[in-house]
């Protein structure tokens, strides 16, 4: 199997699952932890996502060693080794038999190829994404002094610039070293005051707390990824918790959090709080949950106490600690033989019938693969699909092998005609060959490692 695509099929299969893990055990914290302030709640699932998407990746290449890939002979010395009138076995009474199919390595195939096609199109989508967030910057306009009028007071910094465009539908804010607050052109007429100041003090909130860099970081790291249901709810958390966040701040800066909470339904009532097509930018409504939001600003809550923040904080620990290490238990590894296992094969192994030797084999390490030779044979099966007779062949020119390929616990080899094999240690000393493309019954060749 090739090292890449065991890899990258390893790793998604430990994505799949622990993704699932963290995502339900952050489903079940989710009660307690909506005690919690806003901000801790965003911390809290920013975490889980860390969890997620590090996890899987570090139980995937921690003690990962690169198949055993023999180097490949030119093409010519290929030809010139091959006799083309004369096969590497010849079977009496199963001339119809085919090669060994390898389903599973087929499937994995399969599977990265979708998932590289798919990151590519997420890829394409995120970048045409911030395509469209950059245009949408430089084609907005300033807005007037007149327009912004006493609500300029709620941001504090002078680097951040007050804009206006026709072409989104909900205010938003965009932008890392040069952010910006773009208001909905059509949306400002209807503005009073207290709608403008509630929207930059929203907006500016974003802005102190770095959200804008946050998501993009969040985005670009959840591509390969962003299909999984478990990334999809913590992403929507995450989205909830920041406008949670954000709305506590407005409501502290403009002193009064029931107006706060009458101009959010006032302002959704005048935006066409519908679009989303600015995925990279921030907007006052994103996070699909207004009703909770209205309902924190308005309704009072207890919140937890610092015992009782500093118990759930230690709960949480452990549980995804005990998470951590159940998902490094259950992982698949690419490759999970050691070196030693690898070095076990090589040496010169007889093929034995009946105590005497009728082929060669012999696997030299080369790097971190193999090279040798093995010489031709003729064979007959009976009808319990044993051998009833081995002989060496009348060319006794070894064959050189072209690849060698470290699969579990077993070595799979491929000769320069094409013929293949399976090699199986029972012991240092005694293995069992398995001939690709072999009647279904027939059973292993004895191999003995010469001493």
């Amino acid at each position: 199997m090739n090292t890449i695509r065991e890899v990258v099929f390893a790793l998604l299969f430990n994505a799949f699952l622990q993704i699932a893990l963290f995502a339900i055990v952050a489903a079940a914290f989710s009660p307690f932890v909506a005690k919690a302030k806003a901000k801790y709640q965003h911390l809290f699932y920013l975490g889980v996502l860390i969890l997620c998407l590090a996890v899987p990746v570090i139980n995937t290449l921690w003690h990962t060693r690169p198949s055993v890939i023999a180097d490949k002979f030119p093409q010519d010395a290929l030809h010139e080794a091959q006799s083309p009138d004369q096969d590497f076995w010849i079977w009496k009474g199963h001339s119809k038999a085919q090669r060994q199919l390898e389903p599973g390595a087929g499937t994995e195939s399969v599977i990265v190829a979708i998932w590289g096609a798919f990151v590519l199109y997420q890829l394409i989508h995120f970048g045409r994404g911030l395509r469209r967030v950059h245009r949408l910057r430089r084609d907005a306009w300033p807005l007037t002094p007149a327009e912004i009028g006493m609500a300029r007071v709620t941001v504090a910094s002078q680097r951040v610039a007050f804009l206006k465009s026709t072409k989104i539908d909900n205010p938003v804010t965009v932008g890392v070293l040069r952010p910006a607050i773009i208001l909905p052109s059509k949306l400002i007429p209807a503005l009073g005051e207290h709608e403008l100041s509630a929207i930059f003090a929203h907006e500016y909130a974003h802005i102190r707390r770095g959200d804008f860099l946050v998501h993009i970081l969040c985005e670009v790291l959840c591509l390969p990824v962003a299909l999984h249901p478990g990334i999809r709810y913590v992403m929507s958390k995450i989205s909830q918790t920041r406008e949670l966040a954000c709305d506590e701040h407005a409501a502290v800066q403009l002193g009064k959090r029931r107006l706060y909470a009458r101009t959010l339904l006032r302002l959704a009532s005048l935006c066409l709080h519908a679009s989303h097509g600015n995925a990279v930018g921030l907007g006052i409504f994103d996070g699909d949950n207004l009703e909770d939001r209205i309902m924190m600003l308005t309704k009072k809550r207890r919140s937890l106490s610092r015992a009782g923040l500093i118990g759930l904080v230690l709960a949480i620990g452990m549980t995804f600690g005990s998470g951590a290490v159940l998902a490094r238990a259950t992982s698949r590894q690419a490759i999970s033989e050691s070196a030693d296992a690898a070095q076990a094969f090589a040496g010169t192994w007889h093929w034995m019938f009946q105590g005497k030797s009728f082929a060669t084999m012999t696997l030299t390490r080369s790097g971190s693969g193999f090279t040798g030779s093995v010489t031709e044979s003729r064979i007959a099966l009976n009808n319990d699909g044993g051998l009833s007779k081995a002989d060496p062949s009348d060319d006794i020119t070894p064959k050189q092998i072209t690849e060698a390929t470290l699969e579990g616990s077993a070595l799979h080899v491929k000769v320069a005609d094409g013929f293949e094999f399976t090699v199986t240690l029972k012991d240092d000393a005694h293995a069992e060959i398995h001939p690709g493309g072999a009647p279904p019954n027939m059973k292993p060749i004895p191999a003995d490692k010469a001493q």
